[in-house]
């Protein structure tokens, strides 16, 4: 139990997947936060202090050492953004912390200013996702450069689903090379793999067809 019941900090999420921090060494340590799928109704957690225990030289019992909510809710924004594809400065998933126990509509009144930036910021986001989704596709031509998020994001900016989205396209199966075993999208003519290293293995032969007469 912590030293310091009153110490306490508040993380609050509007990305869209769960966040799932787990400190190795401090107790808590281990922070979950949902999903959310309705930025004007962000999720939140409430952090306390937390122990972390050091050995000591001439000392038979370790020296509890007690780390506090805003370090922890720090850690766990830093960390999360840390790992998440595409993220940077301006442009990441909205999650944010503040010092205190932090009611959303407190958030949302007094802190509107964090709020508003929280958003901007995921809206970067997504847009910076669509985009190099677009390049590599345009790139690759293969369905493995499409995440979740990147569906997610078309369709909260209200985007024209683009091709690497269609319908007919994610229902299509994949095909595997049979020279290296990679997986294709089955509108590539060559293996990409194989392609890149000079060869071009077949694996649609009416698309290769159609492109070499072209």
């Amino acid at each position: 139990m912590s030293q310091f019941p009153n110490d306490k900090s508040t993380v609050f999420s509007i990305c869209p997947f769960a966040v799932n921090e787990f400190k190795p060494g401090l107790y808590p340590g281990h922070f979950i936060i949902p999903g959310c799928l309705d930025d004007t109704k962000p999720e939140r957690i409430v952090c306390g202090s937390s122990d972390h225990l050091v050995s000591v030289a001439g000392r038979k019992e370790s020296l509890r050492v007690t780390t506090p909510s805003f370090e922890v809710a720090r850690s766990i924004v830093v960390d999360f953004l840390d790992g998440q594809l595409f993220s940077t400065p301006d442009s990441h998933p909205g999650i944010m912390w503040l010092q205190g126990d932090i009611s959303l509509d407190e958030f949302k009144s007094k802190h509107a200013d964090k709020y508003k930036q929280m958003k901007d910021s995921q809206r970067a986001w997504f847009v910076l996702v669509v985009k190099k989704t677009q390049d590599d596709w345009n790139r690759y031509h293969t369905s493995r450069v499409v995440t979740d998020i990147a569906r997610f994001a078309v369709r909260a900016l209200g985007m024209e689903i683009p091709e690497w989205m269609s319908i007919d396209q994610m229902g299509k199966e994949p095909l595997r090379c049979p020279a290296c075993g990679t997986i294709n999208d089955p509108n590539n003519a060559w293996c990409v793999n194989c392609i890149t290293g000079g060869v071009k293995v077949i694996i649609n032969a009416s698309k290769a067809k159609t492109l070499q007469l072209a």
